[in-house]
């Protein structure tokens, strides 16, 4: 398992420009690379189109699968923001969780945006409960 999640200043500076171009609505899409260090962002559109829930679009999804396979990356954690709230997983974010990577939350309401990734735990993904750790987030150069 992802001990911690790392990437590229430019690379969070795409994630949370996307988490911006989303607004009112939660944006979401999914991290790719190689042993917890993120190498690409795949922008997705939140097929929910809410300010308080997100889910991946089932057609993007796939598109991303295949890419992440043919360029033999790992799922490196799936993002989504908060768009008023901290960037913590909400009881909908672990009920929904159906992923064993990081889960990293950008909050719109700090400014500037606040990002944060954790790990969703649950005996079973079908589950409405489950217990949340944080993974530490490491911007570099």
């Amino acid at each position: 398992m992802t001990e911690r999640l790392a990437m590229s200043r430019a690379l969070a500076r795409e994630v949370v420009e996307h988490c911006l171009e989303g607004r009112p609505h939660e944006a979401c899409g999914i991290l790719g690379g190689r042993d917890g260090t993120v190498t690409r962002v795949f922008r997705m559109s939140n097929a929910d189109r809410s300010p308080v829930r997100y889910s991946l679009e089932p057609r993007e999804q796939l598109a991303v699968y295949n890419t992440l396979d043919e360029e033999g990356l790992e799922l490196s954690a799936v993002f989504h923001s908060h768009t008023r709230t901290e960037p913590y997983p909400s009881p909908t974010d672990v009920r929904l969780a159906a992923e064993e990577v990081p889960y990293l939350i950008v909050s719109l309401a700090a400014d500037p945006p606040l990002m944060r990734a954790w790990r969703i735990l649950k005996q079973s993904w079908t589950d409405e409960h489950g217990s949340v750790e944080e993974i530490p987030v490491v911007v570099a150069d």
